[in-house]
């Protein structure tokens, strides 16, 4: 341990160390979409706590108060209700103004799914920067060999050479299981809460709108006869 303490400075390369972690962020990129890793980035933010954990807000509790404010206020009240999720603002927002409970089932759906993506997208960012963390190590040290051989072994240097190419392997190791992984089950974590808490208020304001809203009955197109001008 005190040989360990007192050559710490060895284990630190730090162009290196930055190319490494370069070089994971950018194939991890390429893997989930250009607009990846700015989400990932601005999810560090809030990855360490649960969404709601200072309001103690859940789905039953939301979906409670909006069935509390339709029976004191009416459609109209629902604006009126207040959320730490702005999504479910949103949708409450709509409903208030939608024509029919079709259009807005659809509108909600594509909106649920967005949301949904959005929220996944900066887990599986980290997610592919943890399993590419190690293979781009792997990747330098196996790169660093050949180079290595290539221009002869001189024993004199070969335990320096050696020792910066294998830090690439440990730097992908550290990178994939100290930095990305923990990231990725944090966040992963946090989508799961989100994406079930906004599924059922989704599910509630749909049959909210199912009653309330008129169901508009589905056009029927009828094929126009030609005209002697068209034949």
């Amino acid at each position: 341990m005190d040989i360990l303490l007192t050559n710490i400075w060895r284990f630190f390369d730090p162009m290196l160390f930055g190319l490494v972690l370069g070089s994971v962020l950018i194939m991890a990129w390429v893997q989930n979409g250009r607009r990846s890793i700015v989400r990932a980035v601005v999810a560090l933010a809030n990855w360490g706590r649960d969404p709601f954990e200072e309001s103690g807000e859940n789905a039953t509790y939301m979906c409670r108060r909006i069935d509390f404010t339709l029976r004191q206020q009416g459609l109209a009240g629902l604006e009126t209700v207040r959320s730490q999720d702005a999504f479910v603002l949103r949708i409450l927002g709509y409903l208030v103004n939608a024509k029919d409970s079709k259009s807005f089932e659809e509108w909600v759906r594509l909106e649920e799914h967005a949301a949904e993506t959005r929220q996944n997208i900066s887990a599986s960012y980290w997610f592919s920067a943890a399993e590419i963390a190690p293979a781009i190590g792997l990747i330098g040290t196996i790169t660093g060999l050949i180079q290595l051989f290539a221009t002869g072994i001189d024993p004199l240097k070969m335990g320096p050479a050696m020792s910066f190419t294998l830090l690439t392997s440990l730097y992908g190791l550290f990178i994939s299981h100290i930095i990305a992984f923990p990231i990725y089950v944090r966040l992963h974590s946090r989508a799961e809460i989100l994406n079930a808490y906004r599924s059922k208020v989704v599910h509630h304001t749909i049959n909210i709108a199912n009653l309330e809203l008129a169901d508009v009955a589905p056009v029927h197109f009828v094929p126009v006869k030609p005209t002697k001008r068209d034949a």
